[in-house]
């Protein structure tokens, strides 16, 4: 099979009470609720497919794996999962 890197190969759904908070530069922050957990594809440095857990967080009204929004949205803003 082959699979596309920042694709998420599996999901689950995830607990209550977690977010992907998204710190700027100016030290402010907005909270996103975690939906679900995804097992994605990534590149390894060897040119292989190796495989992450990353939160699916609902944003905008649209759902992101934490690869996808970067690749969106530049490096600018730090996210990291919390506790809400």
């Amino acid at each position: 099979m082959n699979i596309s890197t920042s694709c998420p190969v599996s999901l689950a759904p995830a607990h209550p009470g977690w977010v992907v908070r998204n710190t700027d530069s100016d030290g402010g922050s907005l909270d996103y609720p975690i939906v679900a957990w995804a097992v994605v594809a990534t590149g390894a440095e060897d040119g292989t497919t190796d495989t992450d857990v990353q939160p699916v967080f609902i944003a905008d009204g649209h759902p992101w794996t934490v690869i996808d929004w970067y690749a969106a949205n530049g490096d600018e803003h730090h996210l990291a999962v919390a506790e809400s």
